[in-house]
């Protein structure tokens, strides 16, 4: 049943439906967007307040990495202004044509062409220079539940902590973010050239648990970041490759309450042909782990 349904999938994103299905899914996304903010707005959720948006401004820089999609990577920055006006970017783009946006608190890395999400990363993180930054894809957004401020808090009073993951609202038919943390729960990081620091699933406190994989979306202490860093060898593939050689150097939990969303829109043909272009990862990574690195 699974192979008729991945043929069915395929065959819709790259025949002549797939304009269409992708309008369709971005307007389900737009849609569960503002209604789960909105009903949480309504809930006493809210916006930063000015000394929140000074503190972040003053100790965060948000990457992300950007491949033929302009306004996924435009939506974003505009989201993150709105949030936390004045907050350092920076946008490692790799795609065909240069990314045309602006900012104030704006850098645009341009790269050669699919360079690869590993690369374009290594490159932003380099150009840091706060103490913290955030981690982010272009198709996610921050919402009134992502309280960055605050578990940049947490690290701080933390210092036996490096890292923190959000909870994802994943489009479309999204489930409940804390529920979503349940993927996670299995990834004790066993077999990894260094144990855990922390023991996986060890309660820091009433909201934070460490996990030896967490959701690819956190803040952490940028130079344990760079300690780390992404295999440029690696182009897409990086998740599970970042955590499993964290393990015994950085010490990563997640924000149960958190929320950010994720929009990935699976029928943007273009970007979908280079983002499965993967074989040449997983050789890679299979030839890492019998070698055990």
């Amino acid at each position: 049943m699974f192979e008729i349904e991945k043929k069915i999938f395929k065959k819709i994103v790259y025949g002549p439906l797939s304009p269409m299905a992708s309008l369709g899914f971005n307007l389900v996304a737009l849609y569960e967007y503002k209604h789960f903010n909105t009903k949480w707005e309504r809930q006493g959720w809210k916006k930063p307040e000015q000394a929140e948006i000074n503190f972040v401004n003053e100790n965060v820089t948000v990457i992300y990495k950007s491949f033929e999609r302009q306004k996924m990577a435009k939506r974003l920055y505009k989201n993150l202004i709105s949030y936390y006006p004045g907050i350092r970017v920076i946008i490692a783009d790799d795609s065909s044509e240069p990314l045309d946006l602006q900012g104030d608190s704006l850098k645009i890395l341009q790269l050669p062409f699919n360079s690869g999400l590993s690369y374009g990363l290594n490159r932003a993180l380099e150009q840091v220079e706060t103490p913290y930054v955030m981690r982010m894809d272009d198709d996610e957004l921050l919402t009134v539940r992502t309280n960055l401020g605050r578990q940049v808090q947490f690290l701080n009073a933390h210092p036996e902590t490096d890292l923190v993951a959000f909870c994802t609202l994943t489009a479309v038919r999204c489930a409940d973010p804390d529920k979503e943390v349940s993927k996670f729960t299995s990834f004790n990081m066993k077999g990894a050239p260094k144990s855990l620091r922390i023991p996986h699933m060890t309660q820091i406190d009433g909201n934070h648990f460490v996990m030896g994989k967490v959701p690819n979306l956190y803040v952490a202490r940028t130079e344990k970041v760079r300690e780390v860093g992404w295999d440029e060898n690696i182009r897409m593939m990086d998740h599970q490759d970042f955590f499993w050689r964290a393990a015994g150097n950085l010490v990563s939990v997640i924000a149960l309450g958190t929320a950010v969303f994720h929009y990935h829109n699976p029928f943007q043909r273009n970007y979908q042909k280079y983002r499965q272009d993967v074989q040449q990862d997983k050789e890679y990574i299979l030839q890492k782990r019998r070698k055990g690195i």
